[in-house]
């Protein structure tokens, strides 16, 4: 078996390349439809009081707050939420924006509704990530719906065997690129990756996993972190299959 253990370089992956290649796509206009698919798919209302974790730069925690919930935000990085902070002024909106890893959070039957958006889930090993799993459901009052959203693990398999056991994802900007390859440990059901940036004499490495689940096995880990219901489905909220881009699992304390 693969003897690699989960690592995320976070301070490269979400630094100032991230300002310049990913911050570009993640559009005013994207944050409303995502804001909007997680209404729907979690059946929120306003009102309700929700967390975001990770909340990240606000963008969608700031949407939801200004449709009328109350929205904790919490994130691992302090630069993210004074960004976030800041767009919630410039809209007039308040959010509790907290600083907090996800591995510490002790929040108890307090939201009526939690999300994890934009496959934020599956970081750490196996034990850890079922501790956080654990904690977003203690989070949560009686009834309350956690929204999880993830790739699909079906999503690069095609890729990855037509490219040597590799997947591959360029993107550029003017002259400076971003380099994701990814490596699938079938074993550990898990994405080892580097992601290498070049801007223009700068090249900077930075390494991450993330753990892929099958539905089923999901589902199982809702239910021994406490979850009383469980359901899968796609981005769209239809059955989730193969040709699906995303699983989204949302679970009833």
């Amino acid at each position: 078996m693969n003897s690699r253990k989960p690592h995320v370089d976070w301070d490269i992956l979400f630094g100032d390349d991230y300002d310049f290649f990913d911050l570009p796509d993640l559009t005013p206009e994207l944050s409303e439809r995502e804001a909007a698919a997680m209404v729907k798919l979690g059946g929120f209302e306003p009102g309700m009081a929700l967390l975001d974790a990770p909340c990240g730069h606000g963008r969608h925690a700031n949407v939801l707050a200004a449709q009328g919930y109350a929205v904790v935000g919490v994130d691992r990085d302090e630069r993210f939420l004074e960004m976030a902070a800041a767009e919630a002024g410039q809209r007039g909106v308040d959010v509790d924006y907290r600083l907090l890893d996800l591995r510490e959070m002790d929040f108890d039957a307090e939201f009526d509704a939690a999300v994890s958006w934009y496959s934020s889930f599956g970081y750490f090993d196996d034990e850890t990530d079922r501790d956080i799993l654990r904690r977003y459901r203690r989070a949560l009052r009686p009834g309350g719906r956690f929204l999880l959203d993830m790739h699909s693990p079906y999503r690069h398999i095609p890729s990855i065997l037509a490219n040597h056991e590799m997947h591959v994802d360029v993107l550029r900007r003017g002259g400076n690129m971003a380099i994701d390859i990814q490596e699938l440990d079938a074993e550990a059901s898990r994405y080892y990756a580097e992601k290498i940036t070049i801007r223009g004499s700068k090249v900077e490495r930075a390494r991450y996993s993330v753990r892929m689940f099958t539905a089923p096995e999901i589902v199982e880990w809702f239910r021994t972190a406490g979850f009383s219901e469980t359901r899968v489905m796609d981005e769209h909220g239809g059955t989730f299959t193969v040709s699906s881009r995303r699983l989204v699992v949302l679970g009833t304390a």
